[in-house]
């Protein structure tokens, strides 16, 4: 220990009060050794343990374990808290799974009601940080109206920003919008045609039969191509959809397309598409008969009655009596 009156701490003390150099030295230097030694830890390589704290992130695991953490929430109550958390720490991909918890459309879980405006406001938050299938889901809820009042605006406004990669029902939104300029979107039919194509691709059936009137016609780009609009007409029927069943019967009824007339087949796509109660078929049988064959409403009378909706002449005229038959059919 230095004695209090030491040769060393007189100099210290005649330096420091003489000599600005030495006072400024004494100041500097630690907080320089200070900064050299944080420099060089920051500079160092991270090896083994030490470098786990510094690993990026895998977000494809990580959205694994969330779903797997959703799954086990469906039933459990303190795994539905966990992921409550952590939504509520802003984490998208949790928005999302949580919101599927609630969404009535699913049915998931027995530990919480499903509640369209929860799912929606889950939804809502992942979508603002871009996670496409909620913008999807939200495009689906605002077109539908099942659960929500039907907001064009709204369901637009998701759809217009789903990527090609996003689920077939979001994108064939994103057509109608563009295809019928819903919601205030400009119509631009090449736009709508690339949706459909791309919401065909991903499975969704009534995106075919849209996009088959865009081959018949000739428009959104594509070329004007019967057989090409046959195709997605009849993958569309085949699979029970309706607008697909509508348009191949009306090919049938006019012989377009490359195809024979035939009353027969006319018919029977006709009252499939009633039966699904498609208000497309029963608004053009009864406002524009005319359109239709004699022979189409022969077979259609024989169709009806054999259901016990007409019981009068099988004459092939659209009387009052067929067109009532019509909209029981198709309207229920």
């Amino acid at each position: 220990m230095i004695p209090i009156h030491s040769p060393w701490l007189a100099a210290h003390g005649k330096l420091w009060y003489d000599d600005r150099w030495y006072r400024f030295a004494w100041i500097v230097w630690p907080q320089a050794l200070a900064a050299m030694v944080v420099l060089w830890f920051w500079a160092m390589p991270s090896t083994g343990k030490s470098a786990q704290w510094a690993r990026p992130l895998d977000t494809g695991a990580r959205a694994n374990q969330l779903a797997a953490l959703r799954d086990a929430a469906k039933t459990s109550r303190p795994a539905m808290d966990t992921l409550e958390r952590d939504a509520l720490g802003g984490e998208m991909a949790a928005e999302f799974f949580l919101g599927t918890l609630f969404d009535p459309d699913l049915k998931l879980s027995t530990v919480v009601q499903p509640d369209i405006v929860k799912a929606v406001e889950w939804y809502s938050k992942a979508a603002n940080q871009g996670e496409t299938t909620s913008m999807a889901n939200l495009a689906l809820t605002y077109s539908t109206g099942t659960y929500a009042r039907v907001d064009y605006t709204r369901a637009c406004y998701y759809a217009r920003k789903l990527p090609a990669n996003a689920i077939g029902g979001g994108l064939s939104v994103k057509g109608d919008c563009y295809a019928r300029g819903l919601g205030g979107t400009t119509v631009d039919l090449e736009q709508a045609a690339s949706a459909y194509e791309a919401a065909f691709n991903k499975g969704h059936v009534r995106s075919g039969a849209a996009l088959g009137y865009f081959y018949e016609n000739g428009l959104g780009g594509r070329a004007k191509s019967g057989e090409m609009a046959l195709k997605y007409y009849r993958g569309a029927a085949d699979k029970g959809d309706s607008l697909g069943l509508h348009n191949l019967g009306a090919a049938y009824n006019s012989g377009l397309l490359g195809l024979q007339r035939d009353g027969v087949e006319a018919a029977r796509l006709i009252v499939r598409a009633l039966e699904n109660k498609y208000e497309v078929t029963v608004q053009s049988l009864t406002t524009r008969p005319d359109v239709w064959s004699s022979e189409f409403w022969q077979n259609l009378q024989r169709r009806l009655a054999e259901k016990g909706l007409y019981s009068g002449a099988i004459d092939g005229r659209a009387n009052p009596a067929t067109l009532d038959a019509v909209r029981r059919l198709g309207r229920g």
